[in-house]
């Protein structure tokens, strides 16, 4: 997976101040974007995926998140495994890869 320069934009499209911010820091690391856009038809709002597994209690704790951002974890290899969070006010998540 190539780190694609454009994802920039994409990140810019997000609401949560919190998802951008972490969005933002993967960025800036030149972690590659797997996915951006509505993950599953259920979702309304938009996920950014990193190639990358993400250190959930260093993120909560870096980026000061509150109950507002929800862990979400998928383990079932047919829909695509995930882990991540979700900015319950805005249904925007941020995911990684899972170990």
């Amino acid at each position: 997976m190539r780190f694609d320069p454009t994802s920039k934009e994409k990140i810019r499209q997000l609401e949560s101040e919190k998802i951008r911010a972490m969005a933002d820091f993967f960025y800036s690391q030149r972690i590659p974007v797997t996915y951006f856009g509505k993950a599953w038809s259920g979702c309304t709002n938009n996920w950014i995926y990193f190639d990358t597994i993400l250190d959930l209690e260093g993120l909560k704790k870096d980026f000061q998140l509150d109950a507002n951002f929800e862990i979400h974890e998928n383990l079932d290899p047919k829909s695509g495994m995930e882990r991540g969070f979700i900015d319950k006010r805005t249904g925007e998540g941020v995911m990684g890869k899972v170990s």
